[in-house]
């Protein structure tokens, strides 16, 4: 019943189109008017052709601001990442130096211990030598 009702339905509205669309039905009156129209119709399409491309010219610079922003940030990230890159550098370089003062004060400290023992037993020779 319903598969009916909607096959009549869309011949009905199948049949009414193509009876609304014959001129013959139409006056000379309307026939002027819808004439007017499509000149009107077609300034309304191009004014919204022109608003579209300029729409499109203004997301086009948007997009290319955007990507020079993007290249920029990219530069700073390459330009920080060389800093790090010299300051670990640095860094190394400062804590090998730092290893070898160590090592040489460390050799410092024993040698001074031997210079002091060294002394101190010469002094004990002297000492002996003149006691005796």
């Amino acid at each position: 019943m319903k598969k009916l009702a909607a096959l009549t339905l869309s011949l009905f509205l199948a049949v009414g189109t193509v009876l609304a669309d014959t001129p013959k039905d139409a006056t000379p009156q309307a026939a002027k008017t819808a004439q007017k129209a499509k000149p009107r119709a077609a300034a309304k399409q191009a004014d919204k052709s022109a608003e579209i491309a300029a729409q499109i010219e203004e997301l086009r610079k948007s997009l290319q601001a955007q990507q020079e922003q993007i290249q920029q940030l990219k530069n700073e990230l390459a330009r920080r990442d060389q800093q790090i890159t010299d300051a670990r550098n640095a860094a190394a370089a400062a804590d090998s130096k730092a290893s070898e003062a160590a090592a040489k004060a460390t050799a410092a400290v024993a040698s001074t211990a031997e210079a002091k023992t060294a002394s101190s037993t010469l002094v004990s020779d002297v000492n002996d030598l003149k006691l005796g």
